[in-house]
């Protein structure tokens, strides 16, 4: 067995062929409890909670097997509605049939709202999608960093696009995009080449939070670059490595 790290990502491997892919994701202070720093619906901090886990395992090419939730709130109503949106975006993701567990806190009343879910993807070796990028390769985005009121809160999801850049053998290693940014997440796929990220001119804000993963970035040969800026709406060239 071995264990080791790729971004935000922990892979164990040495399964006959087959690996296991862990991802985590926490928030906390958003929520309608009287001292969450953001009001927001609970059903939506499950969701978007949810998303980011799910949005890690699939980019690295694993299946979603079980997702497993720590809220630290009583469960009816709050959890009850973290477990809802939680559901709801498995359902966005094709995925209403993985295990869910999780545990709720029912010693002690809390004020502030937090979650955190750890999920867990099996994948092939083979099928990880960590490709060495050769100098020149594109980063292309798909969607616009956003962050608080700016996101789509009902939004489906990028599942299909994401599925659709596995299927794409030019696309080396896709990242989603979280609160550090377009131009943190691109400088990390450009250092774990031993290369450096080159940015073109666009009117896309690189240092901008996309808060809940409100975007995807893809390393990928100028062939399937071209290719998926002419499929997929809203996907645009940011830059290269070199």
């Amino acid at each position: 067995m071995n264990i080791w790290t790729r971004r935000d990502l922990t892979i164990i491997s040495g399964f006959g062929g087959r690996c296991a892919v862990i991802a985590c994701d926490s928030c906390g202070g958003v929520g309608e409890k009287s001292n969450d720093c953001l009001k927001l619906p609970a059903y939506y901090v499950g969701k978007l909670t949810a998303r980011v886990v799910l949005y890690e395992l699939m980019c690295a090419g694993s299946e979603p097997a079980v997702l497993s939730d720590g809220l630290a709130c009583e469960m009816s109503p709050t959890g009850e509605e973290i477990v809802r949106g939680i559901k709801g975006e498995l359902k966005n993701a094709g995925l209403e049939d993985i295990t869910l567990t999780g545990s709720t806190e029912e010693n002690f009343p809390v004020s502030v709202t937090a979650v955190g879910i750890t999920a867990v993807g099996i994948a092939e070796e083979g099928r990880l999608r960590f490709h060495k990028a050769v100098s020149g390769d594109k980063l292309v985005l798909l969607g616009r960093p956003a962050v608080g009121g700016e996101v789509e809160l009902d939004s489906a999801g990028f599942y299909p696009q994401v599925r659709f850049l596995l299927s794409q053998p030019g696309v080396r290693e896709i990242s989603p995009v979280g609160s550090k940014g377009v131009a943190y997440e691109a400088g990390v796929l450009a250092s774990l080449n031993r290369m450096a990220f080159t940015p073109c001119q666009t009117d896309v804000d690189l240092k901008k939070s996309a808060g809940p993963v409100s975007c995807v970035l893809a390393l990928c040969d100028g062939t399937a670059a071209d290719h998926i800026i002419s499929c997929l709406k809203q996907a645009i060239i940011i830059g290269c490595v070199r």
